[in-house]
């Protein structure tokens, strides 16, 4: 699937979702947990949520990882949420 937006991760120049600032751009919410499963093996999501930074989506995915330290994983979703997609032209 190399170049598919369903798995599109863009951690780079420090993008590590520690921040809206620094939020981990995705292209799916698939790329959400491939990012997650990587990064924090053996992690628990907790919880999920979309908020709006400044007028941006972002998805704020609360994680516990193995090591046992709450913390939020910030994910710049908008390449695709509310994007019209091809199912919408199915119905």
């Amino acid at each position: 699937m190399a170049g598919c937006a369903a798995s599109y991760i863009d951690s780079s120049q420090g993008r590590d979702g520690s921040s809206f600032q620094k939020a981990v751009i995705v292209g799916s919410v698939r790329a959400e947990y491939l990012y997650i499963d990587r990064t924090y093996p053996g992690s628990e999501i907790l919880s999920q949520m979309i908020v709006d930074n400044n007028g941006n989506p972002y998805d704020v995915v609360t994680i516990l990882p193995k090591e046992g330290t709450k913390k939020d994983v910030i994910f710049d979703v908008s390449r695709f949420y509310r994007k019209k997609t091809y199912a919408d032209d199915v119905q």
